[in-house]
């Protein structure tokens, strides 16, 4: 049994369930294929091993739990309830999706059952249970659970970040200023003008998606809070000037920024806020070296490289052969990745050079331009001369426009004309490769739009020293483009070919993996 949405309740005691999380979370990650909420048992006996805990081991069953789901499934959404660590008695628990099945990590009595469908009310009476038959061991060492120190909670916290695509660092970083806060909890999301040396900042989400997965994932772990998310347009967001705020979470990484804070508030006569620093969370889900150590939000987005964006459903053909638009922006690596694309079997479509065909001497554009532009556009050797034709147009907007209307369709009907002459060839992917692909419209007859970025100080130093130009010139170039945004707004897969070659590779083979894969499946269910 298969379902979208779980919640799984731990009934163990507390230092056995540190050590069978690994086990527990795979068994269950078995059963639920989007989210798992889980909560520690808050109704049973064993509620006052919960209540006995100190603020070191509520830190050790929050890092367990998240830590722990990274080699369950990448891709189910973990959520620990607060409800089970924090000593409420009514404690409030509103899911913010259907819960569709309900798991146990062990049987449990029928008496134990009847105070928890009193507990969850109708969740257990109208959900589907499964009981998770696991030999679980003896419980772990004592020193797992040690430690009875009172975790101090104050009533206004605060913390920052990106927050894009929360992982489990930015499930633990909340969940800790959760536990330590009393009434109000501030979260500033940093907005797009602080992100700009980001890795992949173009893959980064808009920031009120961001604060919104956010504020979500608050209000299931936690709803009894107020919360404040809110973005930031400066590294010190309301820390600067709230004179209620009286502890700040950060991570090892960001200590810095939170003394830099303290001092800015001592010197405005505002109290110092205490500081809690949640540890680094080491990455067992590395796929290439290339990736950071540590969980991130850099790694994430690097992972989504050559894979179907979340939000993304690409097109499906009715026929072969399916066409896949690629583009990207100068000095960006397209026609190397088109290239791996070739050596994998498919055809290739260079739309540069089909707009040097375009000019030649006798066709069809060469009359409109020679008729449009004047006899002086031609070389000595009868043909266009680009460069004087491009002292025309390109500080000219008008004229630029009027030399695209008559070049881009001829190079329109030169591609498609190869496309049909690869398709009679055998090959049933073809790859057009266009600089220009979404600005001539294009993708209007592409099955897919896949896109190749690089960072703007790779690429100005890529086309300093491929084609001989100074920084400003570079610049220039980078500026008339459409951006590394813009070209991820259409694209249904992103590429990057700013690490090693491998890197490269691998980012081109999980993209052709994908698609071949799709259109096999396709294939057999139309048989």
């Amino acid at each position: 049994m298969t379902a979208m949405t779980g919640l799984l309740i731990l009934t163990q005691p507390v230092k056995k369930i540190i050590s069978s999380l690994p086990k527990v979370l795979s068994s269950a990650a078995q059963h639920v294929s989007k989210t798992l909420y889980v909560h520690l048992d808050p109704v049973s006996k064993l509620r006052p091993s919960y209540a006995a805990l100190g603020a070191t081991n509520y830190s050790k069953l929050i890092s367990a739990v998240y830590g722990n789901s990274q080699s369950s499934n990448r891709d189910l959404d973990i959520r620990l309830l607060m409800a089970g660590l924090k000593d409420y008695h009514d404690f409030p628990i509103n899911f913010s999706q259907k819960v569709d099945l309900v798991l146990f990590d062990n049987e449990v009595s029928d008496s134990l059952l009847n105070e928890l469908e009193k507990r969850y009310k109708t969740i257990l009476s109208s959900t589907d249970r499964v009981f998770l038959q696991l030999e679980l061991g003896e419980e772990g060492e004592s020193s797992d659970c040690e430690g009875k120190e009172e975790t101090k909670v104050y009533d206004h916290v605060v913390l920052g970040g990106t927050f894009d695509r929360l992982h489990v660092g930015h499930k633990i970083l909340l969940s800790e200023a959760v536990l330590r806060c009393r009434k109000r909890l501030v979260v500033g999301v940093t907005e797009e003008n602080l992100l700009k040396n980001k890795t992949l900042d173009a893959l980064i989400e808009p920031v009120e998606k961001r604060i919104s997965a956010t504020k979500e994932f608050l209000h299931d772990i936690d709803s009894s809070l107020v919360y404040e998310v809110v973005p930031i347009p400066d590294p010190m967001g309301p820390t600067k000037h709230d004179p209620d705020m009286e502890l700040i979470v950060v991570s090892e990484e960001t200590i810095k920024g939170a003394t830099l804070i303290n001092n800015y508030r001592v010197e405005r006569s505002l109290k110092a806020l205490d500081v809690h620093v949640i540890s680094i969370v080491d990455d067992f889900s590395r796929e290439s070296d290339a990736e950071e150590l540590k969980v991130s939000s850099s790694s994430g987005r690097m992972r989504l490289l050559g894979s179907y964006l979340r939000d993304k459903i690409p097109q499906k053909p009715s026929s072969f052969p399916v066409i896949i638009g690629l583009t990207g922006g100068s000095a960006s690596g397209k026609s190397s990745v088109a290239k791996r694309f070739t050596n994998l079997g498919a055809g290739t479509v260079d739309c540069d050079r089909l707009g040097h065909i375009a000019y030649q001497k006798g066709t069809n554009c060469y009359k409109k331009i020679i008729t449009e532009f004047g006899e002086d556009v031609v070389g000595k050797d009868g043909e266009i001369n680009r460069t004087v034709l491009g002292q025309k147009v390109f500080t000219n907007k008008e004229m630029l426009n009027k030399l695209n209307e008559i070049v881009w369709p001829e190079i329109s009907k030169l591609a498609k004309e190869e496309v049909s002459r690869l398709h009679e060839q055998g090959k049933k992917i073809v790859i057009l490769d266009a600089a220009i692909l979404l600005r001539a419209n294009w993708d209007q007859f592409c099955h897919q739009i896949w896109v190749c970025i690089i960072n703007r100080t790779e690429a100005i130093k890529r086309i300093m020293e491929r084609d001989n130009k100074t920084q400003i010139q570079a610049e220039q170039r980078i500026d008339s483009q459409m951006t590394n945004k813009e070209l991820v707004s259409k694209a249904d897969i992103v590429f990057c070919t700013q690490w090693e070659p491998e890197y490269t590779q691998q980012q081109v083979e999980k993209a052709w993996s994908t698609l071949t894969k799709i259109l096999e499946e396709d294939t057999k269910s139309n048989l």
